[in-house]
């Protein structure tokens, strides 16, 4: 069953996945996401919706997305302040 994700959280479960592959080995990439997508509920990174078609979807919490915002603010910050 393919998991549907908008892109956002989409990129960072796949970086997330690629960490944890090696501490998991008999896991499928789709156990790998699911079990991904799990933490980032819990941890309220992502939610699950419907799309109009009425399929599960994940999405990107607005936290979660501020989050970020403010981890890219801080990158070019860091940037900007370096000689």
């Amino acid at each position: 069953m393919k998991l549907r994700m908008d892109k956002t959280l989409q990129f960072w479960v796949d970086a997330a996945c690629e960490h944890i592959k090696a501490d998991h080995p008999n896991l499928t990439k789709a156990q790998l996401e699911a079990h991904t997508l799990r933490e980032y509920e819990s941890r309220g990174n992502s939610m699950r919706c419907l799309n109009k078609r009425g399929r599960v979807t994940w999405k990107a919490t607005p936290r979660f997305l501020d989050m970020l915002a403010d981890a890219e603010r801080d990158a070019l910050d860091d940037l900007n302040d370096s000689p």
